[in-house]
């Protein structure tokens, strides 16, 4: 049986972290912030410390960071390959205003070569075969699109364990997201697990979901983005995850809802 291990945030912070564990591989999405570091080495170490492929979304702090920072930290993790497509470093720098993802990708690339890793730039239809579970990629950047740039160029995985899909769609937002719907077959957008797209706020829409139509969520949000709270309590900020709520729940098919706020939660795939 295939365990889907969603992490914790150490410090109610944006982040996401999954780690696929069966009898004899493991494999890594994203992994966070530094402030995750600690936890996640710690967390690898109890799982055997030998990570056969470290899958990577996008070029976002909040998902490689600790990635890196714990390559530069420890040398008790064996991490067979990473595997991840960004744009180009020419794109990164004329479309990421806030230059993160350049920095986030240049640090990477450092940390990769200098811990011998080798990496797979990861294409569409691509898939990868583990003991008790596949991942599949579904979608890599396109650098036509340059709204929301950094979040946009998000890969989209599908992995596939014990009769369950889980599809993660990174950070993608609405270019993106109208973009998988046209170019990918419908059987691999529908899911049973759907990791909530830009931490469930300002991502894809309404009809990317109605597409997956899962039957249980992945949301990697903290307690305050969860709630959107702003001055005025709930519902007050800025952020759009209670409309995102409202579209699940409208819905009608999630059975269940995993939050990363309620801490680290460790599903068997095959035992739902």
């Amino acid at each position: 049986m295939t365990k889907l291990h969603f992490l914790k945030s150490m410090s109610d912070t944006i982040n996401t972290s999954l780690i696929f564990e069966s009898k004899t591989s493991l494999v890594v999405f994203d992994g966070g912030y530094t402030c995750e570091t600690e936890y996640l080495h710690e967390y690898l170490l109890g799982l055997g410390g030998h990570v056969d492929a470290w899958f990577l979304t996008h070029a976002h702090n909040d998902h490689v960071n600790a990635l890196y920072d714990m390559l530069d930290k420890y040398d008790d993790i064996q991490v067979d390959k990473v595997c991840y497509n960004f744009p180009t470093d020419e794109w990164l720098k004329a479309y990421d205003r806030g230059g993160e993802g350049i920095e986030m990708a240049l640090n990477l690339r450092r940390a990769l070569t200098e811990n011998h890793i080798p990496v797979d730039t990861v294409q569409v239809g691509d898939v990868y075969e583990f003991d008790g579970f596949t991942v599949r990629v579904l979608r890599v950047p396109d650098e036509a699109i340059t709204a929301n740039p950094i979040n946009n160029s998000s890969v989209v995985y599908r992995a596939e364990a014990d009769g369950k899909s889980i599809i993660i769609l990174g950070d993608l937002g609405v270019e993106g997201g109208r973009q998988l719907l046209s170019t990918v077959d419908p059987a691999l957008i529908k899911a049973d697990y759907c990791q909530m797209a830009h931490h469930g706020q300002n991502g894809v829409e309404r009809e990317v979901y109605e597409a997956i139509r899962p039957d249980y969520c992945l949301w990697a949000t903290p307690s305050w983005l969860w709630n959107n709270m702003g001055d005025g309590g709930y519902d007050t900020g800025i952020f759009n995850t209670v409309v995102t709520r409202g579209w699940i729940s409208s819905m009608h098919c999630v059975k269940r809802h995993y939050l990363m706020t309620d801490g680290t939660q460790i599903i068997n795939l095959g035992g739902e």
